[in-house]
Parts: structure tokens; sequence; C-alpha cells
């Protein structure tokens, strides 16, 4: 890191931000990429066999059997489609806008919102060995303490960005943040409301993934009280004017 020019630093600094990676990996794969921060991050998070994310060992499954869980949810084009995961879901106990989903996409790779392909579906469902919708739901609980421990919440908050773009997008409208932050942030942000009330008011600009990742540092790494805020760092103005906006209603 010490051979690295201050730009560099800055690039580093930056993809560890919007990813959470340790600072010898960003700058390995912002070398990779011609110091190109945005190509490295959607490498990052598109590829994930290029991903620091720790993976437990896969356990053995039955092909026969994880095959016919595929199938019993499929649609004709060989995915699972909307009505195949509100059928998932159904079979699971749980509603589609339970948080555990996004959980679930993100052992699945999921590079879509709404469809597992083939590909995704079997090689979560490997990596979780799960070979039927049984052995998945006797998973949920070790599924969703993962939303509760900030480290492992961090990296499936950064996978959902990347997992709700359209493809060309590298924003997230302001409403669909809105969504995903009440089902991810409840349990980490004590001011989760004021923040939303303030961006559905104030923020009119779609949300970037750096402004997203400052977020989840803000909620988990700043005092509800934001008496450690400091105002001359590397925060996004919308989140400077956040905090301005709290301070200047508590006085």
């Amino acid at each position: 890191m010490s051979a690295l020019s201050r730009a560099q630093r800055d690039k580093v600094a930056n993809f560890q931000t919007v990813t959470g990676a340790p600072a010898k990996l960003a700058a390995e794969f912002l070398k990779r990429y011609s110091w190109s921060l945005d190509q490295a991050v959607d490498t990052f998070f598109n590829d994930p066999s290029q991903s620091f994310i720790s993976r437990a060992p896969v356990r053995q499954v039955d092909a026969k059997k994880l095959d016919l869980f595929f199938r019993k949810y499929k649609a004709e084009d060989d995915g699972i489609g909307s009505e195949g995961i509100q059928a998932l879901c159904a079979d699971l106990g749980i509603s589609a806008l339970n948080p555990v989903t996004l959980v679930i996409a993100y052992y699945c790779h999921a590079e879509h919102m709404g469809i597992f392909t083939r590909e995704e579906f079997i090689g979560g469902m490997t990596k979780l060995g799960c070979e039927d919708p049984q052995a998945l739901r006797a998973k949920l609980p070790e599924l969703n303490a993962m939303l509760t421990d900030r480290t492992k919440c961090k990296e499936i908050y950064a996978f959902t960005f990347q997992f709700a773009l359209d493809q060309g997008q590298r924003c997230l409208p302001a409403d669909m943040c809105v969504e995903f932050w009440k089902l991810l942030l409840a349990q980490h942000f004590a001011l989760l409301d004021k923040w939303i009330a303030f961006v559905e008011e104030r923020v009119k600009n779609a949300i970037s993934k750096d402004t997203w990742m400052m977020l989840y540092d803000l909620a988990t790494q700043v005092k509800p009280d934001l008496s450690d805020y400091d105002m001359n760092g590397a925060w996004p103005v919308v989140i400077d004017e956040f905090v301005e906006s709290v301070r200047g209603s508590s006085v």
C-alpha cells in the first residue's frame, strides 16, 4: 500500500467502502482492472468466484433430489420466475417480502430480481446443503441470523444493491432503496425512520452505490445521537445534509 499514489489510495478506500473488502484485495482488484474503480467494483459483485466472501464447506446433496427441487418451481423457460418464487416462499412459510429471501438470493448469486436461473438455484442450494423445501425451511433460522450480524448483513446489503440494478443502471431509485432499507436496516439503524422521512421529502435523485454503502456505515459505526459524526469526513453530501437536519431539529 505504501507504494501507491494518493489517487490510487483514494480508489482503494472507495473500493473498500462500496464492497467491504480488505485493503489488499481492493488493491489487487484495482490493479487487475488498470485502476478503473467502476470496472473493478462491478466485477467484484458480478463474478462470485472473485469475491473475498467466505463460503461454508459444500455438503453433499442428492443431485436427483436437487433437480426435482428446482423443477417443482421452474417455469417453462427453465428458470424460477415470480410465480415459482411465490410458491417456494409459501412452502417455506414466509412472505416473498421477508428479508431472508435476499439471503437466499445472495447464496444463489442471483443476478436479477424475480428470477433464479437453474445454475443460480442449483449452486445456491448446493452451498446451503438443501435438496428439498423442507431442508431449506430448516435452514431459515441460520439465514435470518445473518441479517442480525453486522458484518454478515453488510455482505447481504452490498449484494442487494447490485442485485436490484436493472441492466445498464449504476444507481437505484430512491423509493426502491427505501423499501430495501426497511428490510435490511431495521435492526441496525436507530435513525431509520428519520432517514426515510428525510429521503422521501428531500432526495429527488437516485441513490449511488457509494451513498448506499456509506449509509450502512452511518447506521452501524456512528452513535445514534450522531455525536461522533465527523462533518469533515468523506461522507456523501446527502448524508451530511441528513445529519445537519437531525441535529437542527434536536436543538
